[in-house]
């Protein structure tokens, strides 16, 4: 069974659902701290989200780190194996706050999104 990511809702503050392709029941996503979870299945990841160590400045991943604010370029990029992006990782210093806005953002842009349903509507 199938799902897709539909940001196609009629609910403040919801950035969407989640589908089940085949029976069309839906789950709303209504708070922010299940936005890396559901991202996650849809593709996105915590590595991502990367903390410069030149200057601590927000920098992107996954393979190799590039800082936004000072154009640092490093790798390896911390891999947030202690985190789901609910958490701060203990690792890096990347917050919270950083893992569910860059979620949030992956899954304002991904609507259609299709993947195989990981226990959703089991």
């Amino acid at each position: 069974m199938t799902i897709t990511w539909n940001t196609d809702v009629d609910a403040p503050c919801c950035p969407g659902e989640i589908v089940d392709n085949e029976t069309g029941r839906t789950i709303l996503v209504q708070t922010d701290w299940d936005y890396p979870g559901v991202a996650g299945t849809f593709g996105w990841s915590t590595q991502n989200v990367q903390r410069c160590p030149n200057c601590g400045g927000p920098a992107v991943g996954p393979n190799m780190g590039h800082c936004l604010e000072c154009d640092h370029a490093w790798e390896p990029c911390c891999e947030h194996s202690a985190t789901d992006g609910t958490v701060d990782c203990p690792k890096c210093g990347v917050t919270v706050d950083r893992f569910i806005a860059s979620a949030r953002e992956w899954l304002d842009d991904n609507d259609g999104t299709c993947v195989d349903d990981p226990g959703y509507f089991d």
